[in-house]
């Protein structure tokens, strides 16, 4: 253990998050996500609550200032009709990373989720339960 280190990011995540260039994207996926047949390189968190991950990695990881859109989240389909609660997680959290413009969730549909996931740097799998938690974050650069 080391001191003031989050024990929700892995040595293998901090290893991710350092590598990745600007404008590359990192998955974080809740328990439910297919990460194994969609991703190259996967790596575990024990975060049982994604938002809480993503408060966690954003105090190291710059969100892409100059993309359109740096945060993206799976659009609910198959008759889901409520916004999942998680994303009012996300805002929150969004909300209180300063130096970034107010961010919205752009939503996509689900196949072209996956297309990004396969696309992405990497993707974190953690044991959060919860239906649509899965979200991509793009990584801008420390000026």
């Amino acid at each position: 253990m080391l001191i003031d280190i989050s024990n929700l990011i892995t040595p293998e995540v901090y290893e991710v998050i350092y590598r990745m260039g600007h404008m590359d994207e990192l998955v974080i996926a809740d328990a439910n996500y297919s990460a194994s047949a969609l991703s190259e390189r996967i790596v575990y968190s024990y975060a049982s609550e994604n938002h809480v991950l993503l408060t966690e990695i954003l105090k190291y990881f710059p969100l892409d200032d100059f993309a359109a859109n740096p945060v993206t989240v799976m659009k609910p389909d198959y008759g889901f009709a409520d916004e999942p609660e998680i994303w009012s997680y996300y805002e929150h959290v969004f909300s209180k990373v300063r130096g970034t413009r107010k961010l919205e969730l752009t939503q996509v549909p689900r196949e072209a989720f996956y297309q990004r996931t396969k696309r992405a740097y990497a993707t974190i799998q953690t044991t959060d339960p919860r239906v649509y938690a899965d979200i991509i974050i793009r990584k801008g650069f420390v000026g």
